[in-house]
């Protein structure tokens, strides 16, 4: 019986999903050396030709875990991009919510993609661009979505480059995630997660909450449409 249109299709990109889930649980670990595009072979199951047909070189296979990992992320990322929280309360539910994700008790947690994202982009330039496009510059354009409905609705300062404040914002809590974590700082040098939280929310107000005198003065004005969250 011959195969209808389109199922070969389906059939490769099944397969595909199905090797790159096995091979980011191979790159999720954390003993022994660097995984090796023949341990990934391994760990996927199959023979090195059959991953190449698949992906091509180790490169283009750590690009598509990334990718991959991006896209059954994406849908908790696009729920962050907007709120009707006030500004100190989304910031904290943010920080939050980032924490959790990164700590989370699961086989993968966003900690350790960040970590193979990481290693793979310092370690090797070609692996840079994967790294950026598919985790970090994703976490934080979202944010900056978030932090640019807060600018137009007068609770930031309106000088604030949202790129820069989604920066300090995510980089203390990134870090010290990484730190308790994945490289073991809870038993070296533990820190409490929530007070950091606390913290970094206090000095991200400090720095981009508007006066209460811009805050007024960006209030719409009776019968003008206001900003809303999108």
């Amino acid at each position: 019986m011959s195969r209808t249109k389109g199922a070969r299709d389906l059939d490769y990109d099944a397969k595909r999903r199905d090797l790159l889930e096995k091979m980011t649980l191979q790159l999720m670990r954390r003993e022994g050396e660097r995984a090796s595009f023949r341990d990934l072979a391994a760990a996927a199951g199959v023979s090195g030709p059959t991953l190449r047909h698949y992906f091509g070189d180790r490169r283009a296979v750590i690009g598509a875990v990334l990718e991959e990992c991006l896209r059954r992320g994406r849908p908790g990322l696009d729920s962050q991009k907007s709120t009707q929280l006030p500004l100190d309360a989304s910031i904290r539910a943010y920080s939050l919510d980032l924490v959790s994700a990164l700590t989370a008790d699961k086989s993968v947690r966003l900690g350790d993609i960040f970590a193979l994202s990481l290693a793979e982009g310092l370690i090797d330039p070609a692996y840079g661009r994967p790294a950026l496009e598919h985790i970090l510059e994703p976490t934080l354009q979202v944010l900056e979505a978030r932090l640019e409905q807060h600018i137009a609705r007068g609770e930031m300062r309106p000088d604030t480059d949202a790129r820069a404040a989604s920066l300090q914002l995510v980089s203390p809590l990134l870090l010290a995630c990484l730190h308790q974590n994945q490289l073991d700082g809870l038993q070296v040098r533990p820190l409490s997660l929530e007070r950091l939280v606390d913290d970094t929310c206090e000095a991200f107000m400090r720095a981009y909450q508007a006066s209460p005198e811009t805050t007024s003065s960006a209030r719409p004005s009776a019968g003008r449409i206001s900003v809303n969250a999108i």
